[in-house]
């Protein structure tokens, strides 16, 4: 099957929206409860939730299609009960596929979608986060990105991770590597490398972690590698672990089940410095942003240097 492609360009015509007695129908998808609150901050509700990813689909899509999922679903909004959820289960539509391999003699099942009709089935059923694998089903065992995640701790100003993402960007165009920028719609940035899925995972997280380490040993009182928080006090941690096998990590232009409901956004490394934080955008910011062709570009994939 031929990978999908990046879409790069406004779609021409919007995402087809039909009046129901039983709620809002895009892209065929019946949209139930669509004014349903999910997010009393900024008042957004179900069907605006719905609306953002219809027209969203052609950018967020072709890094998440048939990818594993792991979704955060929020059925009565954010702020109440949530869960995530992996596997298929009862009640998320024709179009969520289920997906079941092995590895290391572990069974696995999770569920993926293949096109628009999928990704509103699971906003249907309360999903608000969506977290896709770094590999697709096509070839499990490679993954298509090296996600290095910066998470500062509370008392670490904004400012310094952007200046950690600098570094971490200069770090890895000296090894070859053009990398992709996110702010999460949490508290720090993801730094992506689009692989040719030609490495495999245990290959992937050491060449992160190998790089990690530098930049510890480079500026110890910025940067920690490990998952202790007792040693992240004041510290960004450089988190590789979302290269591990079965990790996942929010997709882009996603939206966040956070107060607001902010969007993770690609960004061009050129607007970097005008990130007040990682959160700052909300989904009409983004379908601004859209409309004004104010996209990043998005780097070749890359095989990692050999040692």
């Amino acid at each position: 099957m031929e990978r999908p492609q990046a879409v790069h360009s406004v779609p021409k015509t919007p995402p087809l929206k039909v009046p129901s007695s039983k709620g809002l129908v895009l892209e065929a998808i019946t949209i139930t409860h669509p004014e349903r609150v999910i997010s009393e901050t900024g008042y957004v509700t179900k069907g605006q939730l719905a609306e953002y990813h219809a027209a969203v689909a052609p950018y967020m899509l072709p890094r998440l299609l048939r990818h594993p999922l792991s979704l955060l679903r929020c059925p009565s909004g954010i702020g109440n009960q949530c869960f995530y959820q992996r596997n298929p289960g009862k009640g998320l539509g024709a179009d969520v596929k289920p997906f079941k391999f092995k590895h290391k003699g572990k069974s696995y099942e999770y569920l993926y979608i293949e096109d628009a009709k999928g990704l509103l089935e699971v906003i249907q059923m309360g999903a608000i986060e969506i977290h896709p694998w770094g590999a697709s089903i096509d070839d499990i065992d490679h993954p298509d990105r090296m996600i290095f995640d910066l998470d500062p701790a509370p008392d670490v100003p904004f400012d310094a991770v952007k200046l950690a993402a600098q570094d971490l960007r200069k770090r890895l165009k000296r090894k070859g590597l053009e990398s992709m920028l996110k702010c999460t719609g949490g508290k720090g940035l993801h730094v992506t490398v689009p692989l040719s899925e030609k490495d495999d995972w245990d290959s992937v997280k050491t060449f992160a972690a190998g790089l990690a380490h530098e930049m510890v040993e480079a500026v110890p009182d910025a940067y920690v590698a490990t998952m202790t928080k007792s040693k992240r006090n004041g510290k960004i941690f450089i988190d590789i672990f979302r290269n591990d096998y079965t990790a996942t990590a929010i997709a882009d232009y996603a939206v966040r089940a956070r107060p607001g409901a902010p969007v993770a956004l690609p960004i061009s490394w050129n607007h970097l410095d005008e990130l007040e934080s990682a959160s700052q955008f909300t989904m009409k910011d983004v379908l601004a942003r859209l409309k004004r062709k104010k996209l990043p570009a998005l780097p070749p994939p890359h095989r990692l240097p050999r040692a």
